[in-house]
């Protein structure tokens, strides 16, 4: 079963719908990881462990799946979508890992402008154009985790400087949203490309993909 073998039909109306499923995935997911309820697992951004975990999510899955993408456009554009898909799935799932109100980040509708499928479809992405737009949103992840010093074999604790931590959480947060908007992804591609790689994923958990 792959992204292809879903209809889409408005299941995800808003962003805020579409952070709670983001937030539900990634606790089934946890389950799968080793911790069986997320909700009494005490992450903190200071914990050697719990860096290496944010660190995994973003510098590792969502990046990887930002660089399928890429590698993605020498074949149907349906793969690229879906690859894109996928790191919005881990871009989200950093968010949530954090414990961020959504209504406390800048609404995505206040970037994506909201085009046509129409025009969307019409839209040739130049992998040229590609690598030049979404570079400054890996530079941000990068940007972002090194602030995260500590290291499983290390024996110094450093603190994270939470001020720093959060206003380049919020600068990454922007850069993706408007690396989706150069793409010319509107508000509701971006549901259905969240809705229907989350059911593939549900029927991969329940037959143990």
């Amino acid at each position: 079963m792959n992204t292809s073998d879903v209809k889409f039909n408005n299941e995800i109306k808003n962003f805020n719908e579409l952070y709670q499923a983001a937030r539900d995935q990634f606790i089934m997911y946890e389950k799968l990881e080793g911790i069986d309820n997320w909700e009494d697992y005490d992450f903190s951004i200071d914990c050697s462990c719990d860096q290496m975990k944010f660190k995994d999510m973003l510098q590792i899955r969502f990046i990887e799946e930002l660089t399928e993408a890429s590698i993605a456009m020498l074949e149907p554009s349906e793969h690229f979508w879906e690859e894109i898909g996928d790191a919005l799935n881990f871009f989200l799932s950093s968010y949530v890992m954090l414990g961020i109100d959504f209504n406390s980040l800048t609404s995505p509708e206040e970037i994506l402008v909201d085009y046509t499928k129409a025009y969307q479809k019409t839209k040739t992405i130049y992998k040229e154009e590609y690598s030049t737009h979404v570079y400054p949103v890996i530079e941000k992840v990068g940007y972002l985790c090194n602030l995260l010093k500590n290291r499983p074999w290390t024996q110094s604790n450093f603190l994270v400087s939470i001020t720093d931590f959060n206003e380049r959480l919020n600068e990454l947060w922007v850069e993706f949203w408007s690396f989706l908007n150069y793409m010319k992804v509107s508000p509701t591609d971006v549901f259905e490309m969240f809705w229907k790689k989350y059911q593939v994923n549900i029927h991969r958990i329940e037959t143990g993909y």
